[in-house]
């Protein structure tokens, strides 16, 4: 065969038919890509609609309870602040009640160490006493 009796007609109309095959193709591919983008697009902007939806619903729902709990906080910290009066005051009647006992304990032990002072000097002074008289008598 020789090369220069190809005719070049048939060679340019197979180029064109292969060409414009790969070109219907390219274009099927091309649709079916933006086909499936779209659902794609679609499904994502359903998911973002849920989205906002849940968070709208999830504000909605804390921040009731976060308002309790502030109002909870408060009501806990003014009870700790009535607590904290309540023990300054145990605190000052413990301090009063321990000076009350000091005082009454200084009032009993001076009449009492008074007693135990004169029961010891006459103990002392029995036993000179004693000992002068036996040693007297014999």
């Amino acid at each position: 065969m020789d090369l220069t009796l190809i005719d070049w007609a048939l060679v340019t109309t197979i180029l064109k038919v292969v060409l414009m095959a790969l070109g219907a193709i390219a274009f099927i591919v091309l649709i079916a890509v933006l086909v499936n983008l779209a659902k794609l697009l679609k499904t994502s902007k359903a998911t973002m609609a849920d989205v906002d939806r849940t968070v709208a619903e999830l504000r909605d729902s804390t921040v009731p309870i976060v308002n309790k709990l502030n109002v909870t906080v408060d009501a806990v910290n003014a009870e700790l602040l009535r607590l904290d009066s309540i023990i300054d005051q145990v605190e000052a009647a413990g301090h009063k009640v321990t000076s009350a006992t000091e005082a009454v304990g200084n009032v009993v032990q001076t009449p009492v160490d008074i007693v135990s002072g004169i029961a010891d000097k006459l103990r002392h002074n029995w036993k000179v006493k004693r000992a002068e008289a036996e040693d007297s008598r014999g």
